[in-house]
């Protein structure tokens, strides 16, 4: 591995392992050539890819601070993925978005109390967060709730958005189903990271007056999200 590989992988561990707090600034980089045994241009090599891929920004005057590079999503919240994004001060953007007919899986058919092999509407998304591919989405919908849906596909941005500017839909619940896995190879060329990078997997029902109205799947980059649930007591304890 290139010195500069090397050193761009040790800041960016610390930095997510909270070593470098957010709102903290690195260390100059004299001291970092120092304290990792590198010459200055390896390190400036370094931080300037870690510069690019968010964690890190220079403020001038005062030094290269380290950058709060997670979007969090509290579960107690129905929001939606691009939603939770911009609230953490993301510029959330859209690539190969696809509107397509697809008939229903059994697993489909389940989440939205359809018929097995009856026809729904996919809608594919890959999200970018700062120009950085963070998420490939994949929503399904029943037709009749998204007439004309093909021809709105370019309005598509956030879907929950889209569905209430479009079709006055807003979706009142979620339930959220969360795993973990590595990237498939095909996964990983569309987010631009290696095969096997760990993925947050989300597949999510969304309900409407407590009719299912879509499933939504989704993987994420899992070091670029997480998730905030606050729980209060345990059941049957009064505290």
């Amino acid at each position: 591995m290139p010195q500069y590989l090397r050193v761009y992988e040790l800041i960016r561990r610390r930095i997510e392992d909270h070593e470098y707090p957010v709102g903290s600034f690195l260390p100059p980089e004299p001291e970092l050539g120092r304290l990792l045994a590198v010459s200055r241009t390896t390190v400036r090599k370094a931080v300037e890819m870690l510069i690019d891929d968010g964690f890190l920004v220079v403020r001038r005057g005062r030094g290269t601070e380290i950058l709060d590079f997670r979007a969090i999503q509290r579960l107690h919240f129905v929001t939606s993925f691009s939603e939770t994004l911009r609230e953490q001060g993301f510029h959330v953007a859209y690539r190969d978005v696809r509107v397509s007919a697809r008939r229903a899986s059994s697993s489909l058919a389940k989440d939205l109390q359809v018929a097995a092999g009856g026809p729904l509407v996919q809608v594919h998304r890959l999200a970018l967060a700062n120009g950085k591919p963070i998420a490939l989405m994949d929503n399904y919908l029943p037709p009749e709730i998204v007439p004309g849906i093909e021809e709105r596909a370019a309005r598509i941005g956030s879907l929950y958005v889209f569905l209430e500017s479009e079709y006055a839909l807003v979706i009142e619940a979620a339930t959220d189903y969360i795993t973990a896995r590595g990237a498939t190879r095909d996964e990983a060329r569309q987010l631009g990271i290696s095969a096997n990078t760990p993925l947050l997997v989300v597949r999510r029902i969304s309900h409407l007056r407590e009719r299912p109205v879509e499933v939504a799947e989704l993987r994420i980059v899992a070091s670029r999200y997480e998730y905030s649930v606050h729980t209060v007591q345990r059941p049957g304890r009064a505290g």
